[in-house]
């Protein structure tokens, strides 16, 4: 298979995105046994299984309905367990501050 520079490009971006996300989240980490990677996993699930809290927490004309959403999202994450270590997400790190940078850096997923 030949790799095309865009496409090589594209790679590169997409890793060192990855890679800064990663690192960002390690902010938010207690557990030294809860690798980086799993919040990034675990939330786009808790979204596609709550598509009705992601409809609400993107809609910036009900301000009380997305705190609403955010809060269970919240619950939701935070009652998540790391599918490798089984360690509640909650005990493990900062959920609000967590959400608040997923918010920031990967908006697309409230989207």
């Amino acid at each position: 298979m030949k790799l095309t520079k865009t496409k090589l490009k594209q790679i590169i971006k997409e890793e060192i995105t990855k890679a800064l996300n990663e690192a960002g989240v390690k902010d938010f980490i207690k557990d030294p046994n809860l690798h980086s990677s799993i919040p990034f996993s675990v939330l786009p699930k808790v979204l596609a299984d709550n598509p009705e809290l992601k409809q609400m927490a993107a809609n910036p004309a009900d301000p009380a309905g997305q705190q609403r959403a955010f809060a269970k999202i919240a619950e939701l994450f935070a009652n998540a367990q790391d599918p490798n270590s089984g360690i509640r997400l909650g005990d493990a790190m900062d959920v609000q501050g967590f959400l608040k940078y997923a918010e920031q850096k990967q908006s697309f997923l409230f989207r």
